[in-house]
């Protein structure tokens, strides 16, 4: 039974950052009925603050408390309303904390600052960006070196234009890619020869699965497919590679 890590709630972000009780619940409902077609046991709500709010994630979390988990989006400034906000949430069930690209520059030092706070909570930080640009690639390549006892998640695997970039820091122990919407483009591209080298040579452990949306659904297990993983590969991904990032049983 497969964990997806990485999913967003409902389809338009303007609806979705107002609180409707009734559109969290439609929403949430179709997304567990996506999820029982393709066999997704659990999944983890990505937020897009204020877009798609933490908020919304974590009722659609209490309408399918054994199915549904939610991250957190904590914008790094003002510095200690985002250190009280991260704690909140966490103690809350949050997940992973996310840093969308939108509202952080890795730069600034608040960031770095609001990582160890998760760190220090054994929290995941997912790195949520279109493409993942080298500024951002050499930020996160620090602080894996910084933090080695942190888990860093890539979401979308950097891009498509950003893969080559964040490829090389595959090799590190606590660096992991999720395939979202990449995975389905790298393996109808040029690019193609990237990923099969990374499979090749790294194996798959630091690919996780995730799906953006439960639309991605079809595309991103046929895609799986065409990569030809055996049994224990495929499980690797779908399954235990989550387990290690998020301590989320998939049984």
């Amino acid at each position: 039974m497969t964990t997806d890590i990485h999913t967003h709630l409902g389809t338009d972000r303007m609806q979705m950052s107002e609180a409707d009780p009734e559109r969290v619940a439609e929403y949430a409902d179709t997304l567990v009925r996506r999820m029982d077609t393709f066999g997704i046991r659990r999944a983890v709500l990505t937020p897009c603050d204020p877009w798609v709010s933490n908020e919304m994630c974590m009722e659609a979390t209490e309408i399918f408390p054994d199915r549904l988990f939610s991250a957190c989006t904590v914008q790094p400034r003002p510095i200690d309303r985002a250190h009280q906000q991260l704690a909140e949430f966490l103690d809350r069930g949050c997940k992973a904390l996310v840093l969308d690209g939108q509202l952080y520059h890795p730069e600034d030092p608040a960031v770095m600052a609001l990582i160890r706070s998760a760190v220090d909570r054994d929290t995941p930080v997912y790195f949520h960006s279109e493409n993942t640009t080298p500024g951002t690639t050499r930020f996160i390549e620090r602080v894996s070196a910084v933090y080695p006892e942190g888990k860093f998640v890539i979401l979308h695997m950097g891009g498509l234009f950003g893969f080559p970039t964040v490829l090389p820091l595959v090799r590190r122990h606590n660096i992991w890619l999720e395939v979202s919407v990449t995975l389905v483009r790298l393996v109808e591209s040029p690019l193609r020869v990237f990923l099969d080298a990374l499979v090749q040579d790294m194996g798959v452990r630091n690919l996780v699965f995730g799906s953006e949306h439960h639309s991605e659904y079809p595309d991103l297990m046929a895609a799986l497919n065409t990569m030809g993983l055996n049994v224990e590969t495929s499980r690797r991904v779908l399954q235990e590679n989550a387990w290690v990032i998020l301590g989320i049983d998939y049984a």
